[in-house]
């Protein structure tokens, strides 16, 4: 696999009136705006009676906003305003009295109006009359400022002329005008910010930051605190004190939505530089919402480009993919040179990861030479220029173009003389790349072992494993198998490092699946060799995936001390490590002894790095299960047959499993190609039996019970409903769906024992759910177990979440909506009454979970949006099973409400109703059902077990 730099960003320049989330078009000012509810010296209500109407005004496009709702208006005089009011409502606007013509779009359920103000305009109006009722929002208007002086030194400023502008900003800042005065410090502030002197630039911000709040001008203090937590989060790590920065503008947001809009901006900045990627996506969309009301057209799209570059870390590339087109076609052509080249770039870049994700192969090369263009024009920025060279060189590599490869690399070279190590090593991988196409394993294996000790040398933990894997790549081109299979399992072992790195930016892009192609090469080179090794790196591989998806929750629901800790430790590690980089720069370039000598006096301090980062990811608690030995079988019963596919270099593989032994079979060349695309529910039933079922059908007809652990594309199958023998293979007998969780097997509810919770019908919607409900928990009173039900309105998230925990509590039925969310399905929950729901999180910080578990909602058991997805995902059952739960049936899809109904009859009626474990319980009722309703989904409901 060719991993691809990640996308060259250009840097913010967070000045008064001036940021990358939003630029006007005269380049002078950022735009303000004021929300004022109804109440207040701001709001008028001509009749007391009866209540007003419900009226949401926002005021955008100011050139300074103050206290009070105040607007000093732009130069052109054109502000923005969003107004939504009931349906019935009328609503009109007015500029001193005199109306205004409405030809506004409608967005997010109001209307925006673009407004001109005529030179002298003192006062806006809204007003909204219907039903008999009436609201009225007013803001006061200034002419736009006057101050040629601080504009002047913006100017110099932003044409690096540091020094003229840092005289006259000097001068303005001793102004008897205290506005005038904070200002010009604010800008005295970014020039220390250009010249490096970052604690100079600290102190002056947080000077006019408090002039601001004192003067009352409210959009100043906003840019100044995005300015400051941008500097403390680029130039200093201080990721708590970049967080303060900007949660100190929370009294002020209500007063300020274009202001709140690009807070969540920022805030989405420090979440994901500390790891939270699922909180940084969630600020993005806040963000994104806010602009889009606002008409705030440059900042959204600076939302959109950072929101894809956090999708791509989180291996969501197809999502990104259509993000960035998206942006592309928006994009005017008068945007600035260097916002243009950063979206081609990431373009670029985002078709590599989209191939090597399995995706469609698409040549981003159009994409990366336009960005060299510009990179080497208008934009001139010789490190970024470097970086798309070498992404060009990986494309080169991606279309077997090994001499296209190495004209670009020479170049990406020459453009940057002294590389920093991630670039060095990048280079060095395409060196390694090229040598392996042309079969020099020989050569291959010299460039990688110089690239292994480059990274450790650098402390580089994806340097590292890119270099085990081109060591592994070039010694099985070599012969040495033995040898190679050790390089394979090098990389392997560092990929639980990797996945709690790749949020962090060690090697982002590669998020968690994106390091399965250690697992994929090894188990390809056992394959031909042990097969029982085989199993047990594939199995491997699947538990160290599912313990980075854990981890990635655990970092999104920290509690605020805990999050103050992570920061603080994080922070430290960041800072070291950012001054180990600085001082690696040339020894890419250095000879081999001096490399080797070089690597020895440093190796300390590259020991003393990786403590730190122990340090702060001991904060995160990483109490995962050790991933099964290699060679270590797994629990199975009596008569049991557990089936693994798993990817290899070209294809699949699949494993039969008894307590005899292990049966591995590579699958055949056109099965393999057929599966190497997406599936979907088009894809013939019989084709895939014959790919999956055929090579081990011997030992399926010989099977008591079956146990299915697939992987990749194949989560998405439903074996338990591929024709076999005339039958769906359910009917020959139980089949479960395993997570291989270490060692966990099925646990059953005991008979007669603890009790049972029953939950229908939450949001009161669901009639046959509540009906449902009625029969489950008359069926467990039957088996003696104590039923608690929470019907209704009755079932919200504190009583649920209370019942769940309870040490009596061994059964558990939900029978309501379920909701998928996520590419993964961390957002996917049971939907609860008084609008509460039970998510994945919430599941997993259970203290307990019951034995027995029926979802009987949509969605439930579902781990990926499309079918064919490759990505490993927790849905709400997996999430039940990490928690400690013995066995779930739930459903891997949307089911009809009638089919719940039918499928929960049988399984509780029918005579699979007191078998012991879930697979047979499941396989009665579906049996039971196909008897009645042949063509009805019965296939959407499985058993899963751990």
């Amino acid at each position: 696999m060719v991993v691809p730099l990640g996308p060259a960003r250009p840097v913010v320049d967070p000045a008064p009136r001036h940021a990358r989330a939003i630029r006007r078009a005269a380049g002078l000012a950022l735009l303000g705006a004021a929300l004022l509810a109804c109440g207040g010296d701001a709001c008028h209500r001509t009749a007391p009676e009866p209540p007003p109407l419900p009226l949401e005004v926002e005021l955008a496009g100011c050139g300074a906003l103050r206290a009070g709702g105040v607007c000093e208006l732009p130069d052109d005089g054109t502000i923005r305003v969003w107004v939504r009011a009931p349906a019935q409502a009328r609503a009109a606007l007015a500029l001193d009295g005199t109306p205004v013509a409405q030809a506004g779009v409608p967005v997010q359920g109001g209307v925006l109006t673009l407004v001109h103000a005529p030179d002298g305009a003192r006062e806006l109006a809204v007003a909204a009359e219907g039903a008999g009722a009436r609201a009225s929002f007013r803001a006061r208007l200034l002419p736009p400022s006057s101050a040629p002086a601080l504009r002047q030194a913006e100017a110099l400023r932003r044409q690096g002329k540091l020094d003229e502008a840092a005289a006259l900003l000097g001068a303005l800042s001793s102004s008897p005008d205290p506005a005038t005065r904070a200002l010009a410090t604010g800008k005295l502030a970014r020039v220390d910010l250009a010249r490096g002197r970052v604690e100079d630039a600290i102190p002056r911000f947080e000077e006019a930051i408090r002039s601001h709040r004192a003067e009352g001008r409210i959009s100043d203090e906003f840019l100044d605190r995005f300015a400051l937590s941008y500097a403390l989060l680029y130039n200093g790590r201080r990721f708590t004190e970049a967080r303060e920065a900007l949660d100190a503008l929370g009294p002020l947001e209500a007063s300020h939505p274009e202001g709140r809009a690009m807070k969540h901006y920022y805030a989405a900045l420090v979440s994901f530089e500390t790891g939270d990627l699922r909180s940084a996506l969630r600020q993005l969309d806040a963000s994104a919402e806010g602009a889009e009301r606002l008409g705030m057209r440059a900042h959204l799209r600076h939302v959109l480009q950072q929101r894809a570059d956090v999708l791509q870390s989180l291996g969501r590339a197809g999502e990104a993919r259509a993000l960035l087109r998206e942006l592309h076609a928006s994009t005017p052509p008068d945007a600035p040179p260097c916002e243009r080249a950063s979206l081609l770039n990431d373009l670029g870049w985002n078709a590599l990861h989209v191939a090597e994700a399995g995706g469609p192969i698409e040549d981003g090369r159009g994409a990366l030479e336009q960005a060299l263009a510009l990179y080497g024009g208008p934009c001139p920025k010789p490190a970024n220029r470097a970086n798309a060279l070498t992404n060009l060189a990986l494309t080169a590599l991606r279309a077997r173009d090994a001499a296209g490869a190495r004209v670009r690399l020479d170049e990406a070279r020459r453009a940057v003389p002294s590389p920093d190590a991630r670039l060095a090593l990048h280079w060095l991988d395409i060196e390694g790349r090229i040598a392996l196409g042309r079969g020099d394993g020989a050569a291959a294996l010299r460039i990688y072992e110089r690239l292994a000790r480059l990274a450790e040398l650098s402390a580089l933990a994806h340097g590292r494993y890119r270099a085990a894997l081109g060591r592994g790549e070039a010694l099985e081109a070599l012969g040495r198998l033995d040898e190679a299979d050790g390089a394979y399992a090098a990389a392997e072992s560092m990929r639980g490092e990797l996945g709690l790195l790749a949020p962090l930016g060690e090697g982002r892009g590669t998020f968690l699946g994106r390091f399965e192609e250690s697992a994929r090469l090894r188990v390809d080179l056992l394959l031909r060799r042990d097969p029982a090794r085989a199993l047990g790196a594939a199995r491997r591989s699947r538990a160290r995936a599912l313990a980075a998806l854990r981890w990635s929750h655990r970092l999104a629901s920290l509690s605020a001390a805990e999050r103050a800790r992570w920061e603080g430790a994080l922070a430290a590690y960041r800072r070291a490590r950012e001054a180990f980089d600085a001082d690696d720069r040339q020894d890419w370039q250095l000879a081999a002894d001096e490399l080797e000598r070089a690597t020895a006096a440093r190796q300390h301090r590259g020991q003393a790095i990786r403590a730190m980062l122990d340090e702060a990811l001991a904060v995160l608690g990483r109490a995962e299960p050790e991933p099964a030995d290699d060679g270590a079988p797994p629990a199975l019963g009596e008569g049991e047959l557990m089936l693994v596919y798993h990817r290899v270099r070209d294809g699949w593989a699949g494993f039969a499993v008894t307590r005899g032994g292990v049966a591995a079979r590579r699958l055949a060349a056109t099965s393999a190609a057929a599966l190497a695309g997406e599936l979907t529910a088009a894809t013939p039933a019989g084709a895939l039996s014959a790919a999956l079922l055929t090579p081990f059908r011997e030992s399926i007809a010989a099977a008591r019970r079956l146990r299915f652990v697939p992987s990749g594309a194949l989560e998405q199958v439903d074996f338990h409903a591929l024709p076999w023998s005339g039958a769906p293979l359910v009917a020959h007998a139980p089949v479960t769906y395993g997570m291989d969780l270490p060692g966990r097997s099925e646990r059953a509810a005991p008979g007669g024992e603890g009790g049972a919770l029953v939950v229908a019908d939450p949001r009161g919607d669901l009639p046959a759910a509540r009906r449902e409900g009625e029969l489950v928990a008359a069926a467990l009173a039957g088996q003696g177990l104590r039923v608690e039900r929470l019907s209704g309105g009755a079932a919200t998230h504190p009583s649920l979440r209370d019942a769940l925990e309870r040490p009596s509590l061994e059964v558990f039925h939900y029978a309501g909506h379920g909701a998928f969310a996520g590419r993964d399905g961390w957002d996917s929950s049971l939907r609860l009454a008084a609008g509460g729901e039970l998510a994945v999180g919430d599941v997993l910080a259970l203290q307990r979970a019951p034995a027995r578990v029926v979802l009987s909602g949509c969605d439930t058991a579902r781990t990926a949006p499309t079918a064919g997805d490759a990505g490993l995902g927790l849905g709400l059952a997996q999430a039940f099973l990490l928690a400690g739960a013995g066995s779930i049936i739930a459903a891997a899809r949307p089911v009809d409400d009638a089919v719940a109904e039918r499928m929960m009859a049988a399984l509780y009626g029918g005579a699979g109703f007191a078998a012991a474990d879930a697979g047979a319980r499941l396989r009665e009722a579906a049996l039971a059902v196909m008897r009645v309703a042949p063509s009805s989904d019965w296939a959407s409901f499985r058993a899963l077990v751990p």
